[in-house]
């Protein structure tokens, strides 16, 4: 990737990233040095990108003096060349600026699905935000070719030679029409910007599909007292048959009361960094009400423990890289997969008391 090749490349040499560090200070912005890639984490690759999309101009200029510099080595002046010349290319510049705009706007919506105050029902509406966003860039292409062209100085797409292929003819092709030949801008549009289009749309489809299946069973927690009984029967239903080994079928009349119960108390005990599912939890315990909203209590309990972010995956990795470092090489994989539990549970590690653990250890 070029963005990943530009770190490296500065990086290597204490010299060239000098160099690069005073042209991007001299033009007076806060601009970013270019950072590394980081395949785990969006904040990192809206970083990256928006390094490159500040600097851009300055990047460019650092390479061409390097690629003429009699002073480096060969083999550093034609990778500074090769750089500068992809950096030249309106294809570059088209997707530094799409990128930017994309990631920028994936990373902050990962950062609110990690709020641990976050509902299920605004995590809905945030991905159908973000999947609404890349929906209405499909039509701003000119727009990104305008930018791109500012960015990478010139208007001309790289010139693709077509495979020649070797097709026998048949009495039927005679008379055809010709295929329609597509202008460069065009061709690049249908083949390149539009199917990354599509595949953001298809992904977020996916994961918006997993958050409005759990909304359409525990959405109406958040606003029971609004909802009049027969749709909170209605919604009771639904989460029974999902947990019906869990559940009970008198949850529906629960709720009905429950709904009532919470309004007694909700004005003025609720607390702003509170969420109403969080309240109607507390408040069953603090008010001892457990025996008579036991399956209440059962569906708040199942609702609040279900993780609204999806970056488990991403603090694994993180994890990993801390645990299994370059003097642990020779790790084995169950030790690594129970000291990464054991580093993501610290807080309930650390209140564990460990005689009986070295009791037996010893034995």
């Amino acid at each position: 990737m070029l963005v990943e090749e530009i770190y490296v490349f500065f990086t290597a040499s204490t010299r060239r990233y000098e160099l690069l560090t005073e042209s991007l200070h001299r033009c007076g912005n806060q601009v970013c040095v270019p950072k590394r890639i980081n395949t785990t984490r969006w904040s990192c690759r809206a970083d990256a990108t928006e390094a490159l999309m500040q600097g851009y101009s300055q990047i460019a200029s650092v390479l061409e003096k390097l690629s003429s510099d009699e002073d480096e080595m060969p083999e550093v002046r034609c990778k500074a060349n090769g750089l500068h010349e992809r950096m030249c290319m309106l294809e570059t510049g088209i997707y530094t600026v799409f990128w930017n705009q994309i990631l920028e706007r994936f990373n902050c919506t990962s950062k609110l699905l990690q709020d641990s105050q976050l509902d299920l029902n605004s995590a809905v509406a945030a991905v159908k935000s973000l999947k609404s966003f890349v929906q209405s860039k499909r039509d701003c292409f000119s727009d990104y070719e305008r930018e791109g062209a500012n960015k990478s100085g010139t208007t001309e797409y790289v010139q693709t030679r077509p495979r020649q292929r070797n097709v026998r003819l048949t009495p039927l092709d005679y008379g055809r029409t010709p295929e329609a030949v597509l202008s460069q801008s065009e061709k690049f549009r249908i083949e390149n910007f539009l199917p990354v289009i599509d595949k953001f749309i298809s992904s977020l489809e996916q994961r918006l599909a997993a958050y409005e299946l759990v909304c359409s069973r525990f959405g109406f927690l958040s606003e029971l007292e609004a909802h009049d009984p027969n749709d909170i029967q209605s919604a009771a239903k639904i989460l029974v048959t999902a947990y019906s080994e869990d559940l009970d079928e008198c949850l529906g009349n629960e709720l009905v009361q429950f709904a009532e119960f919470v309004k007694l108390f909700k004005p003025n005990e609720q607390k702003n960094d509170t969420s109403a599912e969080q309240f109607m939890y507390q408040l069953i315990h603090e008010k001892h009400v457990n025996e008579t909203f036991p399956n209440v209590e059962i569906a708040l309990r199942i609702y609040l423990v279900l993780m609204v972010t999806n970056c488990s995956a991403e603090r694994s990795f993180s994890k990993m890289k801390l645990i299994k470092n370059r003097l642990r090489t020779s790790m084995l994989n169950d030790r690594l997969c129970n000291l990464a539990i054991m580093s993501m549970e610290h807080d309930v590690l650390r209140e564990m008391t460990f005689e009986d653990v070295i009791t037996k250890f010893a034995t």
